[in-house]
């Protein structure tokens, strides 16, 4: 297996043909009354800016009895809706972004059911699998034979939609390598299915492999992957996710550039992303991220700047402003006022071209919060 110094040179000749596409206490006459300032149709309490009958509500500080909904800060009983932090039809509540009728709405700043939606069963729930041992396929894709890697959880329940990650080797990397463990992953996201594709060799050396998605090639592969996996296996196809370092980051760049329709959330590890980014689709993509503040793999267009540069695509895609807040772990930050659902962290450390201590428990958590 080649260094990556030693590799870090000819990254960038693999690298070229990379293409992205890429809630005062009052009475129930209070002080603004039926019709005040914060009355009825108000934009905080069940139908209004600050409760029923006063500034704040009948009995809370903004709302019936709470600060933003019926019974609590975003929702009928929670901050994330009844049952979890997401809504029922997207990722932002029943009819928007913050809930039935507003930012805060009767479900929640959320809404009813979870951040990501409710769980979206592919066509193969309800089939039982041929083996539920780790299994290499193969597949043809426009005359190429492609392979990967699927491993099933050891609860594996073909009537349950189960989460599904695809992680992607670095440079001159295998399936095989990442199938150990997928990140460290695996023993964090009990209930997921992982698949690891198996990058392509360039024509002069076929151990260097890689995503450069030549012509379209890997993007080709992942859609021909997942709709088979969405036909053999039970998969919550509203919780695709996709994680790598180094290529494999640059290959995680490239789906939220061009299938964050169909992917929930990334994870890109001292990745980037090359190509015609006027080509990348315009819905929102959660985003986890992380890169080397020493990071100077710049022959290989993998340094800092192009990670902080990957980062800032994402940032914009999902309207984030430029504030942040400091988040678990340390030294991560979130980006504040992106669309709801659709987070963005980012967590530079003092490392080079490595991947963080801290960053399989970090990622396992950002995925399971959808």
């Amino acid at each position: 297996m080649k260094s990556f110094r030693t590799l870090a040179g000819a990254i960038a000749l693999g690298l070229l043909v990379a293409a992205a596409g890429c809630g005062s206490n009052g009475s129930t006459s209070g002080t603004a009354g039926t019709s005040g300032g914060a009355g009825t149709a108000g934009s905080a309490g069940t139908s209004g800016g600050a409760g029923t009958t006063g500034d704040a509500g009948t009995s809370g500080a903004a709302g019936t009895s709470g600060i933003a909904g019926t019974t609590g800060r975003g929702g009928t009983t929670g901050s994330a809706g009844t049952t979890g932090r997401g809504g029922t039809t997207g990722s932002a509540g029943t009819t928007g972004r913050g809930g039935t009728t507003g930012s805060a709405g009767t479900s929640g700043s959320a809404g009813t059911t979870g951040t990501g939606g409710a769980a979206m069963p592919s066509a193969g729930c309800g089939t039982t699998p041929a083996t539920t041992a780790q299994t290499t396929y193969m597949i043809d894709v426009a005359g190429t034979s492609r392979s990967y890697i699927v491993t099933l959880p050891a609860n594996y329940n073909a009537s349950q939609p189960h989460q599904l990650v695809f992680a992607w080797h670095g440079r001159t990397g295998t399936a095989m390598q990442i199938a150990g463990n997928y990140y460290g992953l695996k023993s964090r996201m009990t209930n997921a299915i992982f698949v690891a594709p198996q990058g392509l060799g360039t024509t002069s050396d076929p151990n260097d492999t890689g995503w450069p998605n030549t012509n379209g090639q890997d993007i080709a592969f992942l859609r021909a992957t997942l709709a088979w996996m969405n036909s053999n296996y039970c998969v919550d196809q509203a919780r695709v996710f996709s994680v790598g370092f180094s290529y494999g980051g640059i290959m995680s760049h490239t789906i939220a550039c061009q299938m964050s329709d169909t992917f929930r959330a990334v994870a890109p590890m001292a990745g980037a992303i090359f190509g015609r980014t006027n080509t990348c689709l315009t819905h929102p993509i959660a985003a986890w991220m992380t890169h080397g503040s020493m990071d100077t793999s710049a022959s290989g267009g993998v340094d800092f700047t192009a990670g902080e540069s990957a980062r800032d695509r994402i940032v914009t895609l999902n309207h984030c402003t430029s504030t942040t807040m400091p988040v678990d772990p340390s030294p991560c930050v979130a980006y504040q006022g992106c669309d709801a659902g659709y987070p963005v962290h980012w967590c530079p450390h003092d490392g080079a071209h490595t991947i963080p201590s801290f960053a399989a428990a970090a990622v396992a958590n950002f995925f399971l919060q959808f």
